[in-house]
Formats: C-alpha cells, sequence, structure tokens
C-alpha cells in the first residue's frame, strides 16, 4: 500500500471525521483538520493564510473531501488562492495538489526536492507492492479502493514536483504576508519544510510533529532530533502539527520530552513496551486512540529503529 505502514492499523478505528468547517488559529490563520476515519488512509492536516492579496495553503490532504474543506475555507475568504507550501511529499499531505492546481490556474506549489526521490525509491516501491495484492484480492474493500486511489495519485506523480523547489531557510509571501520558511534535511523525511508566523507566533510543522505518533517509516531519527531542536528554540505560542490539534508550547515541550525519550530508548535495549508506553503517556491525552493499536505502532518503530533500517535515511 501507498502509505505509512502503521496507517492500517489507524484505518481500523472508528474515529469520528474531522469538522467540516475550517477553524480560526490566530488572526488571518484557518486550521482544515485531517483526520483518520475508518477504513480509509487519513488526511494530515491543512491550513489557509490570508494575506492582503490573496492565500497561501499549507499542505492539501488526500481525499476529495478533505479538498473541498479547503475549497470551502478559500471561498470563505473570498481571495484568490496564490501558494500551495507542501512540508512534505507524503500522499496524505500533496494528493490535493492536483485537484487545486487545476481549479486555482497559475497557482505555484513551493515544497523541498525530497519527493524526486520518493517517486523512485519509497513510492514505486510501495506501488509495485501493492499492485499485485489488489490483484491477488488480499486487500479487503474499503482499504482496496483507498489503495487504487493512490496508485492513481502515484501514476500521476511528475505533476506532484513542485514549481518552485524550498532548498535553503527564507521567506515566503502569503498574498502580501511574509511567512518564516525553514528546510529541515534527513528529519521525517529528506527534506521537511515548516513554517512561522511572528506577527501571531505560530509555528506549522508538517509531520515533524504529529499524534498519536510519530510517524518513522520515512524517518531519519536523529536529523528528527535536530529539526525538533529548532522548532523549540523557535518562540512561537500555537504549534500546528501535521496530524492532531494545535499544541501550545507547554503541550510541544512535553510532546518534545517524550519523544526524545522514546528514540533514546528504541537506541538501548528495555523492552519495547517499556518505550511506547512512555510515547503513549504523551499522546494519549490529546487523542481519542485505542491505546492498545498506539501502542503496537510505537512498537513497530520500535523494532524498525533497532533493526537499523531507518539509519539507511540518513546521510553517509
Amino acid at each position: 500500500m501507498i502509505a505509512h505502514a502503521a496507517f492500517a492499523l489507524l484505518a481500523a478505528l472508528a474515529v469520528p471525521a474531522a469538522a467540516q468547517e475550517a477553524k480560526p488559529v490566530a488572526p488571518g490563520i484557518w486550521l482544515i483538520e485531517g483526520g483518520y476515519e475508518p477504513g480509509r488512509q487519513p488526511d494530515g492536516n491543512s491550513v489557509l493564510i490570508e494575506g492582503p492579496d490573496g492565500l497561501l495553503l499549507v499542505d492539501s490532504g488526500r481525499h476529495a473531501s478533505h479538498a473541498a474543506k479547503i475549497e470551502a475555507a478559500i471561498a470563505a475568504r473570498g481571495k484568490p488562492l496564490k501558494r500551495i507550501v507542501n512540508t512534505h511529499w507524503h500522499l496524505d499531505h500533496v494528493s490535493g495538489n492536483l485537484a487545486l492546481k487545476a481549479n486555482h490556474p497559475g497557482v505555484r506549489v513551493s515544497a523541498s526536492d525530497a519527493i524526486d526521490a520518493a517517486l523512485t525509491g519509497f513510492l514505486k516501491r510501495s506501488a509495485d507492492s501493492a499492485r499485485p495484492a489488489l490483484e491477488a484480492g488480499k486487500i479487503p474493500e474499503p482499504m482496496a479502493s483507498e489503495v487504487r486511489g493512490d496508485l492513481a495519485t502515484f501514476e500521476r506523480g511528475n505533476a506532484l514536483r513542485p514549481d518552485d523547489v524550498v532548498r535553503q531557510d527564507g521567506e515566503i509571501s502569503a498574498g502580501g504576508r511574509n511567512i518564516k520558511l525553514h528546510l529541515a534535511r534527513h528529519a521525517a523525511t529528506a527534506g521537511d519544510v515548516w513554517l512561522y508566523d511572528p506577527q501571531n507566533r505560530v509555528l506549522i510543522a508538517g509531520d515533524l510533529v504529529t499524534d498519536p505518533v510519530p510517524f518513522l517509516d520515512t524517518a531519519c531519527p536523529d536529523g528528527w532530533r535536530k529539526a525538533l531542536d529548532a522548532i523549540a528554540a523557535t518562540p512561537f505560542v500555537t504549534l500546528i502539527p501535521g496530524h492532531g490539534k494545535p499544541m501550545s508550547r507547554g503541550s510541544f515541550r512535553d510532546w518534545h520530552s517524550k519523544f526524545t525519550r522514546f528514540l533514546d530508548c528504541a537506541r538501548g535495549k528495555l523492552k519495547p513496551s517499556y518505550c511506547t508506553t512512555q510515547l503513549f503517556d504523551s499522546t494519549g491525552r490529546q487523542v481519542p486512540f485505542d491505546q492498545f493499536r498506539v501502542l503496537t505502532m510505537a512498537s513497530y518503530y520500535v523494532e524498525r529503529i533497532r533493526s537499523g533500517e531507518l539509519d539507511k535515511n540518513c546521510p553517509k
């Protein structure tokens, strides 16, 4: 399947769909919540930022239903969509680009170039394994429909490449409103973009911060630590994660501490269940997920860390 391996566990959970309306986070900033609906792959969070002359969208989700929420939020603002920024290439954050670019001619996408390697690496391997599984009937509905949708997106992979490649820290215009742009190499993916609005002290983290668990499938753990240290050094008041509810600075500090301890534990020799219980302590308060499945997901990542598989995602 073209997904995080652990998402199959999330898809089985009876979690309500996200609210239909965009939620205000700060003046000129709205959150379009992603979610994990039963039997479906997830949508990441999307964020709409309004400037004097137009709008900037951070991440576009996966499903048509999520894209419809984005379109409703754009229409409610009454200003043109000028720019899309993708925090990273995972399909639950970029698939909506295709429809949005068709509906908003002239909109440009900014992102890192990490998707180039993903299209010939992780995503291709996922597609190559998904096709025979579908043909053999090994993937039941409704997940089979989800996988077919991801395969269709992968086939249009070239259209997901950014118009403007983010190669270093800088600024980007949200319709005439300047937003700080940061690039983290070899973190949750080979290139993660995060944004900071100093006016409202809002930080948009993408999958560098996620609930209920960090998704480590494509991660370099040590690079991720470095990226989180940079986020922690930024004077934000509110942090919007790639998945989950907005966090206060205190909530992020707690999440950051538990995540660091989780990685340290995973590098050691203690039982995986000990490591995963520590991580659940920080996530369980915010997200209504079944504890057993969250712990199972985290245990899977402990094994991947200990096997050395994730070290392959780090620079030599």
